[in-house]
């Protein structure tokens, strides 16, 4: 209630009724004889009584969720649940979790993916890869690596000059919800100044890994996450005929803003900025 000036939404994170969070706090008050809200039509505040008794109750709860995660993490192999997009943790995390493992055994890490904004506040995921321009309130935030993105396809295709364009098959990923200026067809050839060539035409895919798979059988060309491709780019799957790329947002190595950096989380970011680092534009 103290952080969010509003019972509405004090009780939407506590699960219960706005009328179940007044309640409460009138009982509490009751009980300690001294007004803790002014409760305004348009605002709840603190009265300084309040202010007072939440500074230390903040304080407290810290310190004892502090000393929970100390026990928990010395109770065995320190667990780290890490999220990320469903992208990049099966197109770039998941092929190198060997590497992880061996860099970190005595790390027990647990991977959610998802392509919804998880809330740390809830202390069910202690990391998020978040993908995006940066800034994010209530989080301890470190920049892993910009994105970049160029049309790349299977080496059988022959592409070797922006005039073979003419002649291949544009794949095209719909639905893109990042990065904010879309990286698709129209931009790249303007920016690569190609002229003349029909960028309405060609299959179309609402998943980029089915587009990815599809520029690998060689059913065409596709604008991709050079980040995402890295692997299929160094296996020869996929070649990058054209140098013309277009900035993508970023990704960003997230943790809760109250969370300790202990050291199995400070290692898994330091393994990901290392293992990124070759991929920098």
């Amino acid at each position: 209630m103290a952080r969010h000036a509003s019972f509405k939404r004090a009780a939407f994170e506590l699960s219960v009724t706005p009328t179940a969070v007044s309640h409460q706090i009138r009982q509490l008050e009751d009980n300690l004889g001294t007004r803790l809200l002014d409760r305004n039509p348009r605002q709840v505040l603190l009265t300084p009584v309040g202010a007072d008794l939440y500074e230390a109750a903040a304080a407290a709860l810290k310190t004892i969720g502090d000393a929970t995660r100390r026990v928990r993490h010395g109770a065995g192999p320190a667990k780290v649940t890490l999220s990320a997009n469903t992208a990049f943790m099966s197109q770039w995390l998941v092929p190198r979790l060997t590497e992880l493992q061996a860099m970190l055994p005595s790390v027990d890490l647990r991977l959610h993916a998802s392509d919804e904004l998880v809330d740390l506040r809830h202390g069910e995921v202690d990391i998020a890869i978040r993908y995006g321009p940066g800034g994010y309130p209530n989080a301890n935030s470190v920049k892993l690596i910009d994105d970049v993105f160029a049309p790349v396809c299977s080496p059988s295709l022959g592409l070797t000059d922006r005039s073979a364009l003419h002649r291949a098959v544009l794949l095209h990923i719909d639905g893109r919800r990042a990065p904010r200026a879309t990286p698709d067809w129209p931009r790249w050839c303007a920016t690569a100044q190609v002229d003349g060539l029909d960028v309405a035409t060609g299959p179309r895919f609402t998943d980029g890994g089915h587009a990815i798979q599809a520029a690998i059988a060689g059913h065409g060309i596709v604008i991709v996450s050079l980040i995402l491709v890295a692997d299929a780019l160094a296996a020869g799957l996929l070649v990058q005929p054209f140098a013309v790329v277009l900035p993508g947002d970023s990704y960003h190595f997230v943790r809760p803003l109250d969370a300790p950096d202990s050291p199995a989380i400070a290692a898994l970011r330091s393994w990901m900025m290392k293992a990124l680092r070759p991929y920098a534009a």
